[in-house]
Parts: structure tokens; sequence; C-alpha cells
């Protein structure tokens, strides 16, 4: 197949979509700009709502009960998926947003100088808001499903989207001490339990994107790649 040149037309475009770091740096500047803007624009009375309700979060979602709390039910819920998305996605926003702050304001730092000594956390919170960002438009979804087989399928699916992503960046939740040990060992245990509960919808699910056999018939997708690299050329996608 022609992948490879095809990919060496398209590298100058990657800059505009997919996963990218100037992208993700893009997000990440514009939640920066929306957070100094909402500071900004706030009264006494604002400032004292977002103090309460940072002590209130701190309160409900710290607390040793929930932090330690390891059942099924609990770790498959949307309240505790939802809660912990939120939860890092602000916590990473104030802390890129204090890193920032103490470089340029005590360090003297140019603030171009500031923001790539602080890139890799920028990165960061870009994906922590755009994956709760994707949580939410997943449960928006799953609303208006009608079927109930599917709206459970999709649901099952949800958990397993947003627990393997809690998985994947459980060093930073332990490090928050948003979850315990015995809390992470859980989660990984449901991730899973939640892949045995997909398999039966697993083969439906992917048919759903209806992938032309053109394309899942290509020698990159069959045992024809075992060829030549010669014979692969007379037969390109």
């Amino acid at each position: 197949n022609r992948i490879g040149r095809l990919r060496d037309d398209t590298d100058v475009f990657t800059t505009f979509e997919g996963d990218n770091t100037v992208l993700l740096l893009q997000v990440a500047k514009g939640l920066l700009s929306d957070f100094k803007r909402e500071f900004r624009d706030m009264n006494l009375l604002g400032m004292a709502r977002f103090v309460a309700d940072e002590v209130a979060t701190r309160v409900t979602e710290l607390n040793p009960v929930v932090t330690r709390k390891t059942d099924a039910e609990h770790l498959r819920s949307l309240d505790f998926q939802r809660g912990a998305f939120e939860y890092r996605a602000e916590r990473m926003l104030l802390s890129v947003g204090q890193r920032l702050e103490r470089r340029i304001d005590e360090e003297e730092m140019e603030p171009f100088d500031a923001f790539v000594d602080v890139q890799d956390h920028l990165v960061q919170c870009a994906w922590a808001e755009a994956e709760r960002v994707i949580l939410d438009r997943f449960v928006e979804a799953i609303q208006d499903v009608e079927d109930s087989d599917l709206r459970e399928a999709l649901t099952t699916l949800r958990s397993l989207f947003a627990l393997s992503r809690l998985e994947n960046d459980l060093d930073w939740f332990l490090e928050a001490g948003y979850v315990t040990g015995m809390k992470a060992t859980a989660i990984r245990g449901v991730v899973n339990d939640v892949c045995d509960d997909m398999r039966p919808s697993a083969e439906a699910l992917v048919d759903a994107f209806v992938i032309p056999d053109s394309l899942l018939a290509a020698p990159i997708a069959t045992k024809q790649t075992a060829r030549a690299p010669a014979d692969l050329g007379r037969n390109p996608v």
C-alpha cells in the first residue's frame, strides 16, 4: 500500500488536527485565559462562593470514606467517574496556573519562557479537559438512545472509557490523595470486569462504524502483508 507516501504528504497538516502537542498547548492556553478572565470578573461575593465551592469539593471528594470506597457499584457509577474527571481537570488547571504565576512573578521569567518551562503540565491539563468533555458528550448521547439494550451496552462502554482513563492516570490520583492504594487496585480489577461485560457487544459496536470492505481487505489488514514489498507495491490501497 501507499501509506508511507500519503503520510509524507499529510505531515505538514498534522498541526491542525489529531493528537499533537501544538494543538494541546493551544487548548491549555485557552483554558488558562478563561480561568484568568473568570477570576478578574469576580466580585467579593463571587470570590467567596469560589472559595466555598473549593472547600466543599475537598470535603466531599477527599474524605476518607470516598477515597477508600472500592465496591464495583461505586466505581461504575457516573457520579464517581464524572467527579473524578472534573476534579482532575480543575486541579490540573489550577496547578499549572500557579506554576506559571510563580515563574513569572517570583522568578521573573519571561511569559514565553515560563510557558515553555511548564509545557508538559500544560499538555496534561489539556488532555484532562478533553477527556472530561468526551465523557460529558458520551453521557448526553446515551440519554438520547431509546433502545434499552443499546443504551445498556453504551453505558458499559462509557464505564470502560472512564475507568480505563482513570487507570491510565492513577499515579496522579494517588499523589493528589483522590484515591488510596486499595481503591487504585480495585479500579484496575473493575476495568477487567467491564472488558468481560463488553465482550458480547464488542463485534456489534465495531460493525456500527460500517468500515467499508475495501478498507478491511487492504493489504495492511490481511496476511498479504507478509509478502515481499515488491508484491505490495502492485496492490496499492
